[in-house]
C-alpha cells in the first residue's frame, strides 16, 4: 500500500522524512488498557498547556519574521541580478533601481524585526524551561510507570497475529510504500506541528484499501509532553 503525509491542510506540501509503522494491532487500545490500570491519576496538564500557549506566540512571531526576511532577501537578490544585466542608461534601470532601494530598506527593517523577535523568543524559552521542566518530568514519570510492559504486550500481540510491524519513511514526494500480509492493520505515525514546537500530529488509523492519506483531517493534534 502507499501512504502519504501532506502538509497540515493541503496535498501540495508533502512532509518528507517521517517514519511510519504498519502495526497488526491497534496501539491506542493497548494504551487505553494500560491507562485504565494506572496506579495513579494522570498529572494535571492545564499548567503545561498554559505554558505551551504562552510560548507559542513568541515562537510564531519569530518564525514569521524569519520567513518575511528570507523572502525580502530573495527579492533583493533578484532585483540586483536584473540590475546587473541592464545598462545604467536603459529605460527600465531607474525604475528597477528605485524598487531595489525600497527592497533594501524593507530588508533591513525585516532583519531588525527578526533580531527583536529572537530576543523575545529567547526570553520566553528561558521562562518556559524554568517553569515547565518540573511539570514535564512529572508527566514523563507517570508515563514511564503507566506504560511499563507495553513492549512485551505488543510483541505478544504481533506474535499471535503472525505478522510483524512494517516500517518505512516518507520520501521526497511525501509518500511511503509498504507491503502488508493479509489481515487487519493500523498505520501509526507522528509529525511535528510546524506552527507549534510543543505539539504534534498523531495518527493511528485502520488500513482500508491500498492507499492512505494522512492529514490534519484524520489526525489528532496533541501536546508533546
Amino acid at each position: 500500500m502507499r501512504i502519504s503525509i501532506p502538509g497540515p491542510d493541503t496535498v501540495e506540501t508533502p512532509v518528507t522524512g517521517v517514519g511510519l509503522v504498519a502495526l497488526p494491532y491497534d496501539r491506542d487500545s493497548v494504551l487505553r488498557e494500560l491507562e485504565a490500570r494506572a496506579r495513579t491519576p494522570r498529572p494535571p496538564t492545564a499548567p503545561l498547556d498554559q505554558l505551551f500557549g504562552e510560548f507559542r506566540g513568541p515562537f510564531n512571531a519569530y518564525s514569521a519574521a524569519l520567513v518575511r526576511s528570507a523572502r525580502l532577501r530573495d527579492s533583493l537578490a533578484s532585483a540586483k541580478g536584473q540590475l546587473d544585466t541592464l545598462a545604467r542608461d536603459a529605460p527600465a534601470y531607474s525604475q528597477l533601481y528605485a524598487v531595489f532601494g525600497r527592497l533594501t530598506d524593507s530588508s533591513g527593517a525585516a532583519q531588525e524585526r527578526v533580531a527583536r523577535a529572537r530576543v523575545n523568543l529567547d526570553r520566553a524559552r528561558r521562562d518556559f524551561v524554568d517553569r515547565g521542566d518540573s511539570l514535564r518530568l512529572r508527566m514523563r514519570q507517570w508515563e514511564d510507570s503507566t506504560y511499563e510492559g507495553y513492549d512485551s504486550i505488543v510483541q505478544n500481540l504481533a506474535r499471535r497475529a503472525g505478522r510483524e510491524p512494517v516500517t518505512d519513511t516518507t520520501g521526497a514526494d511525501g509518500w511511503a510504500s509498504v507491503t502488508l500480509a493479509p489481515g487487519p492493520w493500523w498505520v501509526y505515525a507522528r509529525s511535528w506541528d510546524a506552527t507549534d514546537p510543543n505539539a504534534e500530529w498523531y495518527w493511528n488509523l485502520p488500513v482500508n484499501g491500498d492507499t492512505l492519506l494522512l492529514s490534519s483531517r484524520n489526525a489528532r493534534r496533541q501536546p508533546r509532553y
